[in-house]
């Protein structure tokens, strides 16, 4: 198919903790698969799990009711499989919460207090493989929130913003999508002692910290717990490698 017959998507990934804040956002061809997309998406998450040697493989996106499961790594992890279970299992709650979700807590008190006729239904929700997917393949709304989740329990709300037609004035070449059109520029922890370089180490319940939890760089934070023969001063705290958000 012709450029000019596809579609560009719009896409925001938000920040998994400060949700509110858009981390990036791209341009996406409508035939390009979904892993495409997850492949380009930058979280500080995978890089602490990486730096540990725990990086996990599995993720979804889900898109209205549908699951999409990244599960090209042999070692990958269907992450739907125990919410399919759980929906199967506990009918009543995977309602009661559902009609939490779409009608809110209120709404849901005045229809236990007052009764209502209206029977609500869960979605018939299913899972593809992600790297078979197609964003053409998916019915979306434009501006709804969707969901990524990865490592475990880090999620994103994912937003199609805008769709329109390929044009000429496109980048032509399609290996260059998705195109990265905005990145939220990283925050600089400084050292909380010497205020100067940027921190690499975090400490929490640091007795001798002036803060908690308080921010090293490599060489104030050796400074501060070891003596010169090497050997670590005290162990009341605990420590961890710090990465810029």
């Amino acid at each position: 198919m012709e450029h000019y017959e596809d579609a560009v998507l719009c896409i925001e990934i938000y920040h998994s903790r400060r949700t509110w804040v858009k981390a990036q956002e791209f341009l996406v061809l409508g035939r390009q698969t979904l892993t495409e997309l997850r492949d380009n998406i930058c979280c500080a998450t995978d890089q602490v799990m990486q730096k540990a040697g725990k990086h996990n493989p599995s993720g979804y996106i889900l898109i209205e009711d549908v699951f999409c499961n990244d599960l090209r790594d042999p070692s990958a992890i269907d992450y739907s499989k125990p919410i399919f279970d759980w929906l199967r299992n506990s009918k009543d709650d995977a309602l009661e919460k559902w009609e939490c979700i779409i009608s809110g807590e209120l709404q849901q008190k005045q229809k236990a207090l007052l009764g209502d006729p209206t029977i609500s239904r869960l979605p018939h929700f299913k899972a593809v493989d992600m790297h078979k997917t197609r964003f053409c393949d998916l019915q979306f709304r434009l501006g709804a929130g969707y969901l990524y989740c990865h490592q475990g329990d880090c999620r994103h709300t994912i937003v199609i913003r805008d769709m329109r037609l390929f044009h000429p004035e496109d980048v032509g070449d399609r290996a260059a999508y998705p195109i990265l059109t905005f990145q939220l520029k990283s925050r600089v922890q400084k050292c909380c002692v010497c205020k100067i370089y940027r921190a690499t180490k975090v400490t929490v319940d640091d007795k001798w910290a002036p803060e908690n939890p308080c921010y090293f760089c490599d060489n104030c934070y050796f400074l501060l717990h070891y003596s010169e023969d090497g050997s670590l001063l005290y162990k009341e705290f605990s420590v961890y490698d710090y990465h810029h958000e």
